[in-house]
């Protein structure tokens, strides 16, 4: 839970920043989403935008504000906010291929020893996932929930070029090439599963907040995953999702 002494603010321009300590665990994320929600229905009239992150809402207003008002009134929205206790999220499963061309990066980070390698993924793939915040890339989902032993820091010379769909490891934070793109964090896999499309509203069908699952696919399954995609047919491997 967070109080009042966990916030603190910064002011750039005609963006308001409210910055707080990242926690991990469920009742700590349905607060800062609560919290972003309310400000933004708060301030609608005033804002371009409210983004998001592990440790920070950021608040774009349209033009100047005084920002001594809005703390005391932010303050003021800390101490009625509810959160709802019982809210349930959809569990999604996707899909994940562990071939050597997409664990490359994890072969390297433990000096070709395949038997890491195995117990990493084993462990990785025993976690539950939840999607924080999308940033970096449209679409970019940054995950929450990497254990602490699973933390592998980013790339000190990022690659030149990380294909759509990898799985990728960055400090304690994980998330999903959704084009090709350069990239600093370790690939672990590929997920074949396109998390967002601009042709659908809205783009993303993972929404903040929802948890997420992988399992593992073969090189055969991955392909099939994909010819289905690129044809829009139905998968069964696509679009799995489960409430509890």
């Amino acid at each position: 839970m967070y109080t009042k002494t966990d916030f603190s603010f910064s002011k750039l321009g005609n963006t308001l920043i409210l910055n707080f300590p990242h926690r991990e665990g469920d009742h700590a994320l349905q607060f800062i989403l609560k919290l972003s929600k309310t400000l933004k229905i708060k301030y609608n009239d005033q804002l371009e935008d409210v983004t998001h992150s592990f440790n920070s809402i950021n608040l774009f207003f349209k033009g100047e504000f005084d920002p001594h008002k809005i703390h005391k009134q932010i303050f003021g929205t800390l101490d009625s906010l509810k959160i709802e206790k019982n809210k349930k999220n959809p569990i999604w499963k996707l899909p994940v291929c562990f071939a050597d061309e997409f664990t490359s990066d994890l072969f390297d980070h433990f000096r070709g020893n395949q038997q890491q390698v195995n117990t990493y993924l084993e462990q990785f793939m025993k976690l539950e996932y939840c999607l924080f915040f999308y940033g970096f890339l449209p679409g970019f989902p940054y995950l929450s929930g990497l254990s602490e032993e699973l933390i592998i820091p980013r790339k000190i010379s990022p690659n030149r070029l990380t294909p759509k769909g990898s799985l990728a490891v960055g400090a304690s934070q994980v998330g999903i090439y959704p084009q090709d793109s350069p990239g600093g964090w370790h690939v672990i896999g590929n997920c074949p599963i396109p998390i967002i499309d601009f042709e659908l509203s809205p783009p993303n069908f993972i929404e903040v907040g929802d948890r997420i699952r992988f399992f593992e696919i073969s090189e055969k399954e991955l392909q099939e995953v994909l010819l289905a995609i690129q044809d829009q047919k139905n998968h069964p491997l696509i679009n799995q999702v489960t409430y509890d």
